[in-house]
């Protein structure tokens, strides 16, 4: 089941619909308006926003950490598909850093995505790709829920896409 937190930005792509039509000639019809209650389907949703080269769908937490070990660098990073895949933790970020895996909740609160258990204030996103370009570009804090009151912090961009590479 996919989950309903992927509906693009409605508006937006009817306002660049009209704006394709808007050089035309007057005698073509103006297009339909977009209805809101009318999303494009999961399936498509998912390829416009999951890419390939880090995104391994529904994999064990296992076979997604023995595809960040392939790559064996500081900033790789992949997508798997939540073990709990609710509709408000769908998705689980994993960065390999200092030989240590983190694994990262991706939850959906108001159709937007943010990173994190919520228990900080947290930036949201529209989509899971725009966290991902996101951390691409700024480091990524990385909290070892095992050793938390260490009060070490490392941060760490997301460099190296793991989803290719699958050991399963």
């Amino acid at each position: 089941m996919r989950s309903a937190c992927l509906s693009p930005n409605i508006a937006s792509s009817a306002s660049r619909l009209q704006a394709s039509f808007s050089h035309r000639s007057k005698i073509m019809p103006a297009p339909l308006p977009v209805q809101a209650s009318m999303p494009p389907p999961a399936d498509q949703e998912d390829e416009q926003d999951m890419n390939p080269q880090w995104y391994v769908g529904k994999v064990t937490r296992g076979q997604a950490e023995g595809c960040l070990r392939q790559v064996n660098k500081d900033g790789a990073f992949l997508v798997r598909d939540s073990s709990k895949r609710s509709s408000i933790q769908p998705y689980t970020l994993m960065v390999l850093y200092q030989d240590k895996v983190y694994n990262i909740q991706i939850r959906c609160e108001q159709n937007e995505f943010l990173l994190g258990t919520g228990l900080k204030a947290s930036e949201t996103f529209l989509m899971v790709a725009h966290i991902i370009n996101h951390y691409r570009q700024s480091p990524l804090l990385l909290i070892d829920a095992k050793n938390r009151e260490s009060g070490q912090q490392n941060q760490c961009p997301l460099i190296y896409p793991a989803g290719l590479h699958p050991s399963f």
